[in-house]
C-alpha cells in the first residue's frame, strides 16, 4: 500500500487519488434434498482482496480534469498499473472539482458488524446449518428443494491523497430457501431469500416457513387477476427499493446533469393527501446495511432529515457535485428511516372493499427518473371484503408510478429493518441499502393487467 501511495504522490500529472480496499472472508454452503434427507451439496471458503483506485489528473485547461478507475493487484507491477490508469484518465474530460480537506474531527465509532461473525465465522455457519437441517425437513404438504447460505466478513480501508486513512468492517448474510408442490406431474417451485447485516436481523425459521407456506399457496392458484385498478398492499422490500430509487431525484447529480430533479421546498409527491412521507438518512444506525462514518470522498456523514411532511429539505450532494453547484456538501450515505403509520396490516386490508396483496414480484423494475415501476406478479392474493373471500392469484402484470400511487398512501404501524447488498464496490462506495421503516404500505389506483 505504501509503495502504491508513493508512486501516486510522485506523479506530477496526478492531482488527487482515492484508494478503496476490501478484504473479504466468505463462507458459502449449498443444501439439497437427497433421498429424503437434506445434504450439503457444496461447502466453500473464499478469501479475496479488492483494491479500487480512482485517480484525478490535470488537463491543459485549468477548469477541467480527467479521471479513471482501475482495479489494482499488488501481485502485478504497480508502476505499469498506475501508468494504465493515468492513460485512461487523460482520455477523459470533465469539469474540475477538488477532494475535501483532511477531516480534523474524531470520527464516531459505529456498530457495523456482528460480533459473533467477527469472532468465529465457521461456528456461525455451523449453527445456522443446524437450524436449516431442523426446519427444512419439518413435516409439510410441500417438498423441500434446496437452500443457500452465504456468510461474509468485510474489512474496508479508505486512503485519500489528502492524508485521510479510515478503517471499518461489515458483516453480511444471504439465505435462500426453495420449496415446491407437484401439480399435474410438474414441479412448481417457490423461492424466498433474505439479506441481513447480522444474526439478529435473520430468522431461518421464518424464512423457511414463509417459503413453504407460499409454495403451498401456488397449488391453489388457478387464474390471473382481472384487469383493472386496485388498492395494492406491498411490503417493506418494495418500499425500500422504491424510496431509495426515488431519492435519485433529490441528488445534486440529477440537478447538474439536468435530469428529473425535485428542488428543496417542493413537494416530494405533488398533491399528496394520504400519509405524508418523512424520510431521514441515518448513517449511524446500529448494524444498518449503510451505516458508515464517511463518504467515499472522505466527508463526515451525519444523520440528516431529507423530507418532512412531504416537503424536500435537502439536495443530496457529495463533494463533486457540490463544487459544481457551488453549495455545501451534505450526507449522501446512510440507512433510509421512515416513521410508522397508524394502521396494523389487518386494518390496512379492511380500509377498502377489495385489496390486492402482492406476496412476490417476478422482478420489480423501477425507473428512478420517471418514478414508474412494473413487474409480473409471481404470487398474490385478493381480499374481497364484500364477498368475504381470499383468492390467490399469479401472473398478470402490475404497473404504477410513485407520483400517482403514493398520493393516498397509508403506512403500517409496525417498523422493520431490512438490509440489501449488491456485489462489489463502485466510485460511490459499497453497494448497499439499509431500511428502517413501515412493514407495509397500501397504494391506491394501481393498474393491473391480467
Amino acid at each position: 500500500m505504501e509503495q502504491l501511495k508513493d508512486i501516486l504522490s510522485r506523479r506530477s500529472e496526478i492531482k488527487g487519488w482515492m484508494i478503496q480496499v476490501e478484504n473479504i472472508h466468505r463462507r458459502e454452503r449449498y443444501f439439497l434434498l437427497d433421498k429424503n434427507e437434506i445434504a450439503t451439496d457444496q461447502d466453500r471458503e473464499v478469501k479475496q482482496q479488492n483494491i479500487r483506485l480512482r485517480i484525478f489528473v490535470n488537463k491543459k485547461d485549468p477548469a477541467r480534469q480527467g479521471e479513471a478507475e482501475k482495479m489494482i493487484k499488488f501481485s502485478l507491477p504497480l508502476e505499469e498499473q498506475v501508468d494504465s490508469a493515468v492513460r485512461s484518465a487523460l482520455e477523459t474530460d470533465i469539469q474540475k472539482w477538488e477532494l475535501p480537506a483532511k477531516l480534523d474531527v474524531m470520527l464516531p465509532k459505529l456498530k457495523t458488524a456482528d460480533l459473533k461473525m467477527l469472532e468465529n465465522l465457521d461456528k456461525v455457519m455451523q449453527d445456522l446449518t443446524e437450524q436449516i437441517y431442523s426446519v427444512a425437513l419439518k413435516k409439510r404438504d410441500v417438498i423441500f428443494n434446496s437452500a443457500e447460505l452465504f456468510l461474509s466478513v468485510h474489512d474496508y480501508e479508505t486512503h485519500l491523497s489528502n492524508g485521510l486513512t479510515h478503517h471499518s468492517n461489515r458483516t453480511k448474510i444471504f439465505a435462500e430457501a426453495a420449496f415446491s408442490t407437484l401439480l399435474a406431474k410438474r414441479s412448481d417451485e417457490y423461492l424466498e431469500y433474505r439479506w441481513a447485516s447480522g444474526l439478529k436481523e435473520l430468522s431461518i425459521d421464518e424464512l423457511f416457513n414463509e417459503a413453504a407456506e407460499r409454495a403451498r399457496f401456488t397449488s391453489l392458484v388457478v387464474k390471473k387477476p382481472e384487469s383493472g385498478s386496485y388498492f395494492v398492499l406491498v411490503d417493506s422490500a418494495v418500499l425500500d427499493l422504491l424510496m431509495h430509487d426515488y431519492l435519485t431525484q433529490l441528488s445534486g447529480g440529477s440537478k447538474y446533469l439536468k435530469l428529473p430533479f425535485i428542488e428543496v421546498g417542493q413537494e416530494l409527491i405533488k398533491g399528496a393527501e394520504g400519509d405524508l412521507i418523512n424520510l431521514k438518512l441515518d448513517p449511524y444506525l446500529d448494524y444498518g446495511a449503510d451505516t458508515t462514518a464517511i463518504s467515499p470522498d472522505g466527508l463526515l456523514q451525519k444523520p440528516m432529515d431529507v423530507v418532512r411532511d412531504n416537503r424536500v429539505l435537502e439536495t443530496l450532494s457529495g463533494k463533486q457535485y457540490s463544487d459544481y453547484l457551488n453549495k455545501q456538501p451534505t450526507t449522501v450515505r446512510g440507512n433510509l428511516v421512515m416513521p410508522p403509520g397508524k394502521y396494523s396490516r389487518d386494518q390496512l386490508i379492511s380500509l377498502q372493499p377489495k385489496i390486492l396483496e402482492v406476496l412476490q414480484f417476478s422482478a420489480l423494475f423501477t425507473d428512478p427518473y420517471s418514478g414508474t415501476f412494473s413487474s409480473e406478479i409471481r404470487l398474490g392474493r385478493i381480499f374481497d371484503r364484500e364477498k368475504g373471500t381470499v383468492e390467490y392469484i399469479k401472473g398478470g402484470s402490475l404497473s404504477g408510478s410513485i407520483f400517482a400511487n403514493f398520493k393516498n398512501v397509508r403506512f403500517s404501524d409496525k417498523l422493520v429493518t431490512r438490509s440489501t447488498f449488491s456485489p462489489g464496490m463502485s466510485a460511490s462506495g459499497e453497494s448497499a441499502s439499509g431500511y428502517f421503516g413501515p412493514e407495509y404500505a397500501l397504494l391506491a389506483d394501481v393498474s393491473v393487467v391480467g
